[in-house]
């Protein structure tokens, strides 16, 4: 069954609940009513009995009085109990005289029995209570019938209701089946006045645009990866080509290997930096943080990095604030480290310089690689971090894209944050962050 068929039945349920207690409320408060004016009106046919029977030279004479009226006996008897006026073969006839009302259980029902002494004799008004029963039942026939027609209009008064209230729930469902059927996740779902759909659609259009990005990142990435494996394993084969027909020319076959060793050196690293994304993405890599001075990793690492920088006639500084320790994986942060320095050297400009900076700012460890290189546009700034991004993909052939994405995600490993300022043409900066131990 489905939500909107169990709301009515529950509420038509409660709704037949309610009219049942208000029926037996009127019930028991309309017999109340009844009985208490049943006995007011025995009384008054006692009264006006009375009144309309005179006694004269000990003979009674009745003027217009009723043996019953309105379900009501008048009975008048003897001293000695005698039936003198009355209709016969009732069970009120029998009850000897006891003056004021009284009700009693004979053998012919339930009785509302009043006497009232009058010159020698007596007189009885009588009322079985079963007249109250008679004189309401078609009362309460109307209000049964009255009852059960409230029931069903507002079985489908709420049936109308739910259904109008669903109506852009069902819409959603029904958006939602075609984005599902169509596989277009652009589409988004339209809203209605109503709060709680206004709500659903929103939460449902954020999911949608999660997953439309994130589908159009594994295809990018798909692409990039696919792209960036084909351009070295093309080389290998036409490095190998070449060899095998140059197979007697010992040069010409050493310089094919070489680059078949370089490239697949490329590949390799490729890989690896795809593995460990892969893990990071699931979570699965394993972590060995420890308390190590960050000063004393950097001042050994820069010694390394200057040289390097030598090589491609760069200048490298560095200055470095003593005495800083971090709670982090020593590996990652000095391969975060050595992969900013990397992209400073690819990117920056002939006879350049590069700048390592390491500070204290409150309870964050601060390590600045600054660069005078080609800088990076606004634009590109935003997808700097992006897997296999690249700034100028013609200055740095032998990256992977794959270098500042590690770094942001071991940054995140390690509670820290990688940041970057440039200015297109005058160079950048890239800060990372970490919390001191």
């Amino acid at each position: 069954m489905s939500l909107k068929k169990r709301i009515v039945a529950w509420y038509t349920l409660w709704t037949l609940t309610l009219m049942a207690i208000i029926f037996l409320l009127f019930f028991s408060f309309s017999n109340t009513l009844s009985l208490r004016s049943l006995r007011h009106d025995v009384e008054e046919a006692l009264s006006d009995a009375s009144s309309l029977i005179r006694v004269r030279s000990g003979r009674l004479n009745f003027f217009s009085v009723d043996e019953v009226e309105d379900g009501i006996y008048i009975l008048v008897f003897s001293s000695d109990g005698t039936l003198l006026f009355g209709r016969e073969g009732i069970g009120a006839v029998s009850i000897g005289y006891q003056e004021g009302q009284r009700t009693l259980s004979l053998s012919d029902g339930h009785w509302i029995i009043s006497d009232m002494m009058m010159d020698g004799y007596y007189i009885r008004a009588a009322a079985r209570e079963s007249t109250i029963y008679s004189m309401i039942s078609s009362d309460y026939l109307l209000v049964l019938i009255a009852a059960l027609v409230m029931v069903v209009i507002s079985a489908l008064g709420g049936y109308f209701i739910v259904s109008r209230a669903f109506l852009p729930l069902e819409r959603l469902i029904s958006t939602a089946s075609e984005i599902a059927d169509g596989d277009d996740l652009t589409k988004r779902l339209e809203s209605s006045n109503a709060k709680e759909s206004r709500e659903l659609s929103s939460a449902f259009n954020s999911m949608l645009g999660r997953l439309d990005d994130s589908f159009k990142k594994e295809k990018e990435f798909t692409d990039d990866a696919s792209h960036e494996l084909r351009t070295p394993l093309a080389v290998i084969k036409a490095e190998s080509e070449y060899a095998l027909s140059s197979i007697d020319d010992r040069a010409e076959v050493e310089q094919s290997l070489s680059a078949i060793i370089k490239e697949t050196d490329r590949m390799t690293r490729l890989i690896s930096s795809l593995l460990e994304l892969s893990r990071a993405d699931k979570g699965s890599i394993k972590i060995n943080k420890r308390r190590f001075s960050l000063s004393s990793m950097l001042e050994g690492l820069s010694e390394e990095m200057s040289q390097m920088a030598r090589e491609r006639n760069l200048s490298f500084s560095s200055t470095l604030e003593k005495g800083i320790f971090v709670y982090a994986d020593e590996d990652m942060i000095i391969r975060s480290v050595i992969n900013l320095i990397n992209n400073a050297i690819s990117y920056s400009k002939e006879n350049g310089h590069i700048d390592l900076l390491l500070k204290r700012n409150e309870s964050v460890a601060i390590i600045s690689v600054k660069d005078d290189g080609i800088g990076i546009s606004e634009e590109d700034q935003k997808r700097i971090f992006d897997r296999f991004f690249q700034v100028d993909k013609a200055r740095s052939s032998s990256s992977s894209g794959l270098g500042l994405a590690l770094v942001k995600e071991m940054a995140a490993l390690n509670n820290a944050t990688i940041s970057v300022e440039s200015k297109l043409g005058y160079g950048s900066t890239f800060t990372l962050s970490i919390p001191i131990a």
